[in-house]
């Protein structure tokens, strides 16, 4: 990685990855479900009409029926608007389809009705017989629907055709009002319902985000200490920072196809980002070739300092393992940088509402990165600060290196190359 990726000291290293999508990814299967709802119900809508129309037909022309007779050209029109809808099915906006139940299947409905009651000796018969086509279509309505506007809308154009049904019947009173009860409190159900519903799917998107998203930074172990809560309140804490790099990626890149390059940093930052679970790590960022990781946050580690020296030799361990296996397919061997720092940063969500992270940003983050900058220059695997140095106690051996200047410091800053671990 070329040098400068670090920021300089007055602008702290912040994380650049997109934030988790969660409310938009939510929507748009919300919105893919709607279409998917719309060509299924369009389909059952059309089989329904056109059941109807078989049977109109065959009870009142086939069979002679008197009775039937009169309603089938009335049918027949409904059935021309439902087969338009589903020629169009594809094309119509999700977002205004519930409202198509209520200014034409439910208008149309009450048409059809109309004409048995004014010619049926009993007509209170169709009417009543009528509202529980009206309860049904609420169903769709419920499927097809962004909010509740649609479904109240129904209830309303449902119950009013059922009460003028009863009315051209001489239906005393409190049939009437028990029918237009029985229909709004259907579309109150039914727009509660779907309303808990989606509620209820968006918490579970939510937490699968949650638990997705701990997954990504967290090792196994610390994801599971934290799966009661959310680690994402900022605070401050003293943690070791770790920055790791790839040496001339940039030319090896240069010399593969892309899905080359892609396969190799896939393979790389896998066996990188298992050796920093191992070791109880938290994954802030991928930095292209590199990472940056960071040990004592969010769970208390009081040898966080050690863990994390620990981990950057385990990392060269694991490179040196890829490379036996590069060389035995004849391709080059990778070089990596690592910088190791300890100090007080604040961890936590950090950013804008829309895009926010969980990351560390501080003074210690930029040394850490100097550091793995100047790995290159020293021609050694890994630089820790003399701060990391003190914190990871006796079982590790360290060598001093040159004491160096880092961008944005003053003073030369000594810097320790670590060797060996003890038990």
């Amino acid at each position: 990685m070329p040098p400068g990726t670090a920021s300089c000291e007055e602008t702290t290293i912040v994380a650049t990855e997109l934030a988790d999508p969660g409310r938009l990814a939510f929507e748009s299967a919300l919105l893919a479900e709607l279409r998917l709802n719309v060509r299924r119900l369009a389909v059952i809508r059309f089989v329904a009409v056109s059941a109807f129309v078989a049977l109109f037909v065959l009870l009142g022309v086939v069979l002679r029926i008197p009775y039937w007779a009169p309603v089938i050209p009335l049918l027949i029109a409904y059935w021309v608007i439902v087969a338009i809808g589903f020629a169009l099915r594809a094309t119509v906006p999700v977002r205004y389809v519930g409202f198509v139940v209520a200014v034409i299947d439910m208008p149309m409905l009450y048409v059809i009705f109309r004409n048995f009651v004014v010619r049926d000796p009993t007509p209170v018969g169709p009417a009543a017989f009528a509202t529980g086509f009206f309860v049904v279509l609420l169903i769709p309505v419920a499927l097809l629907s962004f909010d509740a506007r649609p479904i109240f809308l129904a209830a309303v154009v449902a119950a009013t055709f059922e009460a003028l049904l009863l009315v051209e019947t001489g239906a005393p009173g409190g049939t009437i009002v028990s029918s237009i009860i029985l229909l709004t409190g259907a579309g109150v159900f039914s727009a509660y319902a779907r309303g808990r519903t989606t509620a209820l799917v968006e918490r579970v998107s939510a937490e699968h985000r949650r638990l997705e998203r701990m997954g990504r930074y967290f090792s196994p172990q610390v994801a599971a200490l934290l799966e009661g809560g959310d680690p994402g309140a900022a605070e401050s804490r003293t943690v070791t920072i770790l920055f790791s790099d790839l040496r001339d990626f940039t030319a090896l890149a240069e010399t593969l196809r892309t899905e080359e390059v892609v396969g190799l940093l896939n393979d790389y930052h896998t066996r990188m980002v298992e050796t920093v679970f191992s070791h109880g790590g938290t994954l802030d960022k991928y930095l292209g070739d590199g990472l940056m990781a960071y040990f004592g946050a969010p769970v208390a580690q009081p040898d966080h300092a050690a863990r994390a020296v620990r981990c950057a030799l385990a990392m060269q361990d694991a490179l040196t393992q890829l490379n036996t296996e590069r060389a035995a397919r004849g391709q080059r061997p990778l070089r990596m940088g690592i910088g190791i720092h300890t100090g007080p940063v604040v961890v936590g969500d950090i950013g804008a509402p829309r895009r926010r992270e969980y990351t560390a940003i501080g003074d210690a983050v930029n040394v850490a990165a100097r550091l793995q900058e100047l790995t290159k220059s020293h021609g050694v695997p890994v630089l820790v600060s003399e701060v990391t140095r003190r914190s990871a106690g006796e079982t590790i051996r360290f060598s001093a290196a040159t004491a160096a200047p880092l961008r944005g410091r003053a003073q030369s800053v000594d810097t320790f190359v670590p060797i060996s671990v003890g038990e």
